[in-house]
């Protein structure tokens, strides 16, 4: 998972650098996206496993537990 996401990362920064400037509509969801990718290689490569550290509960009812990559690659797909 590290290197795909290394690789998708490199694209998306290649394509991120031909749009243009005034078009933050297009370069917005590619920076989220290159953003939570690379702070999930960052943990897989420090812990050897990506650290989930939110975790909701409401009474008995449980939101699976997610960190702020996985929330700014799902805004940014």
């Amino acid at each position: 998972f590290t290197a795909l996401a290394l690789v998708i990362s490199s694209v998306l920064v290649a394509w991120l650098a031909r749009t243009p400037r005034s078009d933050w509509r297009t370069a917005l969801p590619f920076a989220l996206v290159i953003a939570g990718a690379i702070g999930n290689v960052i943990d897989r490569v420090r812990y050897g496993y990506v650290v989930d550290f939110i975790d909701f509960y409401w009474g008995n009812w449980h939101f699976p537990a997610f960190k702020f990559a996985d929330t700014a690659i799902t805004i940014g797909a």
